[in-house]
C-alpha cells in the first residue's frame, strides 16, 4: 500500500512540475513578445500628394471596440485561421471619413469591401452620409469586392463607380427573422415548459410552445421587416441614380431572376452589370493598378486613423457631456463591457453623477433588453441624474428594445435612427420541469416541507396555484412596465398598452407614436444634450469602466495581433464554426439571471441580412 501511494505522490510531484514549466514558458513568451513590440520603433506615417484613401475593414463595424479577452484571444489563435479580424468603432469610422473630407492630400476613397464582416443598417447608414459629404468636396469614391453580400453592397451604393470581380456575384437576399421551434421535441423529451408572459407579440417563448411562429407575430415581423427591406432599396435606387437600376434589380422574384440569369448565360457576375448594380467587372488587383495611375499613393484605414487626433480631447476647465455606451444583453451584477450589468452600468452613471464638470448625459443604447430587475435599477440612476438637474438624452443603435426601452423611458429626450428596432414593451417569464421525463425513466421525487413553496423543484410538477401567482407577479411587471412608460413619455397607459403587448417598432414608427422624440445620429444626442443643459462651450468625455494594469498589459500584448500558436496546432475552421454557432444559440439561456426571473427581452430584434 504504501508502494502505491509513493507511486501516486511521485506522479501528482511530476504533474506539478510539468505543469508549472507549461505555464512559465507560456508567460515567457508572452514577456518576451511584449519586450519586443515595446522595442520595435512606430512606423512613421506620412500622406503623400494625391492620395487615395483604402477603407479596407476586414471585421466588423461596431458601437464600441471591445477590449481584448486573455481566454478569448487564445480561443480563437487555437481555432480559427491567422487573419486577424478586427473592430472599426464607429465614431473613428466617421471621424476618418469626415477628416479626409476637408484633407487636400486626399483626393479619392477606395471601398475595399470583401473583408468587412458586418455592421449595422443605423451605422452603415451614417457613414454612407458622411461619404455624401465626402463627394460635395469634388472627390471620389470607388468600391471593389470579390463578391458583395447585402451589407457590403449597401455601403457600395455610395460610390461613384462599383466594380465586381468577373467571377464574383452580388447577393442581395432581403431581410428575415428565422427560429427554430422545439415543443415537438420538449413533447417528446416529456419536458414541461412553464411559460408566464404578458404582450400578445412578446414572441420569445413561443419555440417553446409552439411549432411555428403565431400569426401575430408573423404580422408585426414582416410590417417592420418590409419597412426596412424597402428602405435598402429606396438608398440603393437614390445613390445608383443615373443607372439603370430598378427596384426589380435589388429584390427580384425569383421568375424575374431566373429571366435575368439565362440572359446572363447564369454569370452572376454579368447579371449584376446587366441589372444595374455594378459598373464595371474588373478584378481587385486590377481595379488597385487602374487607380494607381498619375501617380496617386494609397494610404490605408489604419494608417491614416492613427494620424487623428485624439476624438474626445478636454482640459481641466471644460463643461462636459459625459457620454456612456450600453451594448448587449442587460443582466444583473457586474459584466464585461460586452453586456449592459445593473451594478456596473450603474457605477458609470453615478461617476457621471459625482463629477462637477458633467453638466449633461448622453447614453448610447443598443441593446435587445434582458433582466427586468438591473433595467430598472439603471432606470433609478438616470433618474437620480435628472434630479441633479444634469439632463439625459438617449441615444439608439440598431436595437434599443425591451428592457433597453424600460431605460430609455426615463431620458429628457430620445433619438432614434430611421432603422432602429425599439419599443417591444412586454415581459415573461419561465422554466421547464422534468418530472414527466424522470417518471418514464422510472425516477420520482418524493418527500416532506415545511411549507408549499418549499416543493419547487425542476423534478417535480408544478402547483397549478403556484403557477397562477407566477403569473400575477409577470402581470404585475407587466403594468409597472407601462407605468414606467407612461411616467417617463407622458403618455396615459391607454396609449402606451395600444403601442405595447411586446410589439417591436422602427425608429420611424416609433416616432410617430411618441416612443421616441427625433430622428437622428448620435452627434444630434451630444446636441441636444448641450442644448438641454445650455451648454454653449463644451467637451465629451467618454465614461467607460476601468480596467487593471495587468488586463491592460495583456490587452496590448494581443491587441499586436501576434500568433503564438503554431498552425499546426490550430482547430479546422468548420469545426469550429459549428461549436461557435451551438455556443452563441446557448448562451442567452445560460446568462439570463434575473433575480425574479422576469425578462425584458427582444428575441425577434437581430434581422438576418
Amino acid at each position: 500500500m504504501k508502494g502505491l501511494f509513493k507511486l501516486f505522490k511521485a506522479a501528482a510531484k511530476l504533474f506539478n512540475i510539468t505543469r508549472l514549466i507549461i505555464i512559465n514558458s507560456i508567460f515567457f513568451i508572452i514577456v518576451l513578445i511584449f519586450v519586443v513590440a515595446l522595442g520595435s520603433e512606430d512606423e512613421q506615417v506620412t500622406i503623400a500628394e494625391n492620395s487615395i484613401l483604402q477603407l479596407n475593414f476586414n471585421g466588423n463595424i461596431v458601437e464600441q471596440k471591445q477590449p481584448v479577452d486573455f481566454s478569448a484571444a487564445l480561443s480563437k489563435q487555437l481555432m480559427s485561421d491567422n487573419e486577424k479580424v478586427s473592430e472599426y468603432a464607429i465614431d473613428e469610422v466617421l471621424q476618418v471619413i469626415r477628416h479626409a473630407q476637408h484633407d487636400p492630400k486626399v483626393d479619392s476613397i477606395l471601398l475595399d469591401l470583401s473583408g468587412l464582416q458586418s455592421a449595422s443598417l443605423n451605422n452603415i447608414n451614417s457613414i454612407g452620409r458622411a461619404l455624401d459629404q465626402f463627394k460635395s468636396n469634388n472627390k471620389n469614391i470607388v468600391a471593389t469586392a470579390d463578391s458583395y453580400s447585402q451589407i457590403q453592397y449597401l455601403l457600395a451604393s455610395y460610390a461613384d463607380d462599383i466594380y465586381l470581380d468577373p467571377q464574383g456575384m452580388v447577393l442581395l437576399q432581403g431581410f428575415s427573422v428565422y427560429r427554430l421551434y422545439f415543443k415537438e421535441l420538449l413533447d417528446n423529451l416529456l419536458i414541461t415548459p412553464h411559460i408566464f408572459k404578458v404582450g400578445t407579440f412578446k414572441s420569445f417563448v413561443e419555440p417553446f410552445t409552439d411549432k411555428q411562429m403565431s400569426k401575430a407575430s408573423k404580422i408585426a415581423n414582416s410590417h417592420w421587416l418590409n419597412q426596412l427591406w424597402q428602405g435598402y432599396i429606396e438608398t440603393v435606387i437614390t445613390q445608383r441614380q443615373g443607372t439603370n437600376i430598378t427596384a426589380q434589380s435589388v429584390s427580384p422574384t425569383l421568375i424575374q431572376l431566373n429571366k435575368g440569369l439565362k440572359k446572363a448565360q447564369g454569370n452572376t457576375a454579368k447579371y449584376a452589370q446587366q441589372v444595374g448594380l455594378v459598373d464595371q467587372l474588373l478584378p481587385r488587383y486590377k481595379v488597385l493598378k487602374k487607380l494607381e495611375q498619375d501617380d496617386a499613393q494609397w494610404i490605408s484605414y489604419t494608417h491614416y486613423q492613427s494620424t487623428m487626433p485624439a476624438l474626445y480631447e478636454q482640459d481641466i476647465t471644460d463643461d462636459l457631456v459625459a457620454l456612456i455606451h450600453g451594448q448587449g444583453e442587460i443582466l444583473a451584477g457586474t459584466q464585461a463591457s460586452n453586456a449592459i450589468g445593473g451594478d456596473s452600468f450603474s457605477k458609470l452613471l453615478q461617476n457621471a453623477l459625482k463629477n462637477k464638470r458633467v453638466k449633461a448625459v448622453v447614453i448610447r443604447l443598443d441593446t435587445p433588453g434582458g433582466s427586468a430587475f438591473a433595467s430598472e435599477k439603471i432606470r433609478q440612476h438616470v433618474l437620480d441624474l435628472k434630479a441633479a438637474g444634469k439632463p439625459v438624452v438617449v441615444s439608439m443603435g440598431s436595437v434599443s428594445a425591451s428592457g433597453g426601452y424600460w431605460i430609455a423611458s426615463a431620458a429628457d429626450h430620445l433619438i432614434a435612427s430611421p432603422t432602429t428596432l425599439t419599443g417591444s414593451i412586454g415581459i415573461f417569464g419561465m422554466f421547464a420541469s422534468v418530472d414527466k421525463a424522470l417518471n418514464k425513466l422510472g425516477i420520482y421525487n418524493d418527500g416532506v416541507g415545511t411549507s408549499p413553496l418549499s416543493s419547487i423543484d425542476p423534478t417535480r410538477e408544478l402547483d397549478p396555484a403556484l403557477a397562477e401567482i407566477l403569473q400575477l407577479g409577470i402581470e404585475s411587471g407587466y403594468k409597472q412596465f407601462l407605468s414606467v412608460v407612461s411616467e417617463g413619455r407622458g403618455m396615459s397607459l391607454e396609449e402606451v398598452d395600444k403601442v405595447a403587448q411586446g410589439r417591436v417598432w422602427t425608429g420611424v414608427d416609433a416616432k410617430s407614436l411618441g416612443l421616441v422624440d427625433q430622428l437622428g445620429s448620435l452627434q444630434d444626442a451630444i446636441n441636444q444634450a448641450a442644448t438641454l443643459a445650455k451648454l454653449s462651450d463644451y467637451k465629451v468625455q467618454p465614461i467607460k469602466k476601468t480596467i487593471s494594469a495587468k488586463q491592460q498589459l495583456v490587452n496590448e500584448i494581443f491587441s499586436t495581433g501576434i500568433k503564438m500558436i503554431p498552425q499546426s496546432l490550430q482547430v479546422n475552421p468548420v469545426l469550429f464554426s459549428a461549436f461557435d454557432t451551438v455556443q452563441k444559440q446557448t448562451t442567452l439561456i445560460t446568462t439570463f439571471n434575473d433575480p425574479k426571473g422576469h425578462y425584458l427581452y427582444c428575441p425577434m430584434c437581430f434581422i438576418n441580412n
